[in-house]
């Protein structure tokens, strides 16, 4: 997953693999992008930042206003480990 734009437009990466994390591969299950991902968004416009997640090779992009409360949780625990 990279995380870009915000503010100061500064770009986080985070890398995990489901098979190493049970809580990841629990979220990712729960977070509907397996199946049917949100609506894509560009641009995170002004200061709002825009996730590029690939998921076993399958890339869609998600915007901060898109992420519905399961994403958040799944970004979240990306960016802790």
């Amino acid at each position: 997953m990279v995380r870009s734009g915000g503010f100061a437009g500064i770009e986080r990466r985070a890398e995990a693999d489901t098979a190493e994390d049970p809580a990841l591969a629990a979220l990712v299950s729960r977070s509907g992008l397996e199946a049917d991902p949100p609506g894509r968004e560009r641009r995170g416009g002004g200061d709002r930042f825009v996730y590029e997640i690939d998921l076993g090779g399958r890339r869609m992009t998600v915007g901060e206003s898109q992420l519905t409360e399961p994403l958040r949780e799944l970004v979240g625990h990306l960016f802790r480990r």
